[in-house]
């Protein structure tokens, strides 16, 4: 960790406090008195309203009484503040109804008449109230008189308590309207506040009615039922305009108030003191930039930040800036409200204290930030959001709605449980409410209940039967009804069953094959070769005659002539399977590639004793296709045939076009037995011949294959019984 980075940082944090200081409180106190003070103007204000409204402007009740008036609104308002005529009638029968009740039960007559005239008297007076303007405007008046009267009641009482707030002051004062003058103390003497009010000034402003009643009595039990207008709609406007001079002499000044001076005057030199400290800060930041600014800007992020959420950061950051707050304010307010209690050792030790403590707070934060910003630009705030957990738990609630309806059941399955706690709650709590709640609990509740019940015995089969196909067991068929989600999730989990089955098949399939391929292709590469290692041990006989040596010769030529063919076949199927066969296309007619290629044969067929009938357009039929390979294609196929059918038989060889394809076909009767599984004889080496005494290599069927794919075509046999068919198709041009 770099000291000085952490130290610059720290006498920024340092030079920022003091400005703000400054800034915030600084620049209205450094420079002025006390007197000049905002506290010490808002002090006084506050005192002269006090003041004024018992000494200095009273109001006259008794005139105030006299011009008491009453509004037809009043007239309604009075009315119907308790509700209509009718409502207000049942209410006092309700109250009394009880009391009478309890009064024959108890055999109290007279108590029982006492309430009943005081019901009718109720009852008659609300009735004349709704009848009679003149009884109703009587009552109003009635209240506000002793509104006003309350109010004179309360001016005598604070009366006393105004004269002893007024002893610090001194002042002659006039009634700029009457003309009346109020004085009290000496102006002249030697004093430590003085303020003149004039038309170039400004007057003092005082009101005759007394704030604090109004709170007091405007909001009180009844008022709340009776509500009247407050006591400036009763009188009007009721503040008075003053000239004159008010001080504060220094032999009046209280010890209070000297206390407040003295704090001020302290604060004062605080505030000097921490610009000071402030303008230090800047210096020292300044000369840690010029000489060692390479330390300064080095301020390595330690890894454990960097591994830490973003949300963990940012709450770091929220945190310790809610202290500097904290700390900053309580700071602030210590200098700026420093009282007498506190000697100067004390006001110094709090006040370094706090300002410490600030600092520490600041240049945490702005380390953090500059940690953050620096992560920011390095590694990207997508990388940063990413790692976050707000990120994690909006992509797990966009999880729960990849499946729309699965989602959906989600909320209604949460919101309906928490509904339904609620009821219980509000059932516990207010019993009668079961009324309601039984009927949704049943309706409601249980069928929700039971789909979640369902629906997490669905979600155990379907978990158990995935669990025992992971571990290579076939399952039987899950059957979950519905269009659910876990529903579908169980057909997908059936059908993975059965290619998992098939998947096994195939698998036991190809190894059987691969065995049979290595016993066919060691069998039809050893035999040619035995006979080759035969002969050529012969050969080195000294006493061979010319005949048997030519005839040794022409065997070994014939066998090498095979393993040439097979090792050929071999390569290239091979070759053709891997995809790396290079085709040149071009446009090409088949009928005549065709005929060239069972007249290469025709000696062949000749001796085969065969009936090759041939059935094909005279017209050309054009295609596509690598005119070698397809010509390869179609002889490995002829010579399947001239090989594998029944002697004395016919083949049957078809070329026409068909929905804008070729068809090339070749019908004949084998004569070996085939079997029933037709794709094996795809496969590399496989021979219909089983016992291999043939001369083929068990690749021609591959091999077309492979042609045919590589030109997009399609290869089909057909077997019925003995009946072997082939059909090629390619789209033609």
């Amino acid at each position: 960790m770099n000291r000085f980075s952490w130290l610059f940082i720290a006498l920024i944090s340092s030079a920022t406090l003091a400005v703000a200081i400054f800034l915030s409180v600084g620049t209205g106190n450094i420079g002025i008195s006390y007197y000049e003070s905002e506290d010490f103007q808002w002090s006084i204000e506050n005192r002269l309203q006090e003041i004024g409204p018992v000494l200095l402007s009273r109001l006259d009740v008794e005139e105030a009484i006299e011009n008491l008036q009453v509004e037809p609104y009043e007239i309604e308002q009075y009315r119907n503040s308790q509700g209509s005529e009718l409502d207000q009638i049942m209410s006092i029968q309700d109250q009394y109804r009880d009391l009478i009740e309890n009064a024959v039960r108890d055999n109290d007559t007279a108590l029982k008449a006492e309430l009943e005239t005081a019901r009718d008297t109720k009852i008659k007076d609300i009735r004349e109230s709704f009848s009679d303007d003149e009884a109703v405007s009587e009552k109003i008046l009635n209240d506000k008189k002793e509104v006003l009267q309350s109010y004179d009641a309360y001016l005598k009482k604070t009366e006393s308590s105004v004269k002893a707030q007024q002893k610090s002051l001194a002042y002659v004062l006039t009634n700029v309207e009457t003309g009346e003058t109020f004085e009290f103390g000496d102006i002249t003497d030697d004093n430590a506040y003085k303020k003149v009010y004039d038309d170039r000034e400004g007057y003092l402003t005082i009101s005759s009615l007394d704030p604090h009643f109004e709170e007091e009595y405007m909001y009180s039990e009844k008022m709340q039922y009776f509500p009247l207008p407050t006591l400036h709609d009763m009188v009007g406007d009721t503040t008075s305009q003053f000239t004159g001079t008010i001080t504060i002499p220094k032999n009046m000044v209280s010890n209070h108030e000297l206390r407040q001076i003295h704090a001020f005057e302290q604060s004062k030199w605080f505030y000097v003191l921490t610009c000071l400290l402030g303008l230090l800060s800047v210096a020292g930041a300044y000369w840690l930039f010029r000489t060692r600014k390479e330390q300064v800007l080095n301020l390595p992020i330690p890894q454990k930040l960097k591994e830490m959420k973003l949300e963990v950061r940012l709450i770091g950051i929220i945190v310790v800036f809610i202290c500097y707050l904290n700390t900053y304010y309580s700071f602030r307010s210590h200098i700026n409200g420093m009282t007498y209690h506190f000697n100067l050792g004390e006001n110094i030790v709090n006040t370094i204290g706090l300002f410490i403590l600030a600092v520490v707070f600041l240049t945490l934060i702005i380390v953090q930030v500059i940690w953050l910003i620096r992560d920011i630009r390095n590694d990207g705030i997508h990388l940063l959001w990413k790692n976050s957990w707000i990120e994690r738990i909006m992509s797990r609630m966009q999880d729960t709605f990849l499946k729309r309806s699965s989602g959906i059941q989600l909320l209604i399955l949460i919101m309906v449980i928490f509904l339904a706690g609620l009821g219980l709650g509000g059932v516990i709590i207010a019993p009668v409410l079961i009324v309601a709640y039984a009927p949704l609990f049943v309706v409601v509740l249980l069928p929700v209940l039971y789909l979640l019940f369902k629906r997490v015995g669905e979600y155990n089969q379907v978990a158990i039967a995935t669990e025992q196909l992971a571990q290579g067991r076939l399952i039987s068929d899950v059957h979950i009804s519905g269009k659910s989600v876990l529903a579908e999730h169980a057909k997908n989990l059936n059908m993975l069953r059965e290619g998992v089955r098939m998947s096994q098949s195939e698998q036991a399939k190809s190894e059987r094959l691969k065995t049979e391929l290595i016993t066919n292709v060691s069998h039809d590469l050893r035999t040619p070769l035995t006979s080759i290692i035969t002969y050529t041990d012969l050969l080195k006989k000294v006493d061979l005659t010319d005949e048997e040596r030519l005839s040794y010769v022409a065997i070994l030529d014939r066998k090498s002539q095979r393993l040439k063919t097979l090792i050929e076949d071999l390569f290239e199927v091979s070759k053709m399977a891997s995809g790396n066969m290079e085709l040149h296309k071009q446009r090409v007619d088949l009928t005549q590639l065709m005929q060239q290629a069972l007249a290469e044969h025709e000696e062949d067929i000749k001796a085969s004793g065969l009936d090759f009938r041939i059935d094909s357009s005279e017209k050309p039929l054009y295609a596509v296709v690598d005119g070698q390979k397809w010509w390869r294609m179609l002889d490995n196929l002829i010579v399947n045939a001239i090989k594998y059918t029944l002697p004395g038989t016919r083949v049957y060889v078809t070329l026409k076009e068909a929905g804008g394809y070729a068809q090339f076909i070749v019908k004949n009767v084998t004569k070996y037995e085939l079997g029933e599984n037709v794709d094996e004889l795809f496969e590399r080496f496989k021979r219909a011949d089983t016992s291999r005494h043939t001369e083929g290599s068990g690749l021609g069927l591959a091999i077309a294959q492979s042609i045919v794919d590589l030109h997009g075509g399609s290869l089909r046999i057909n077997v019925d019984g003995d009946l072997f068919k082939v059909t090629v198709s390619i789209k033609t041009d």
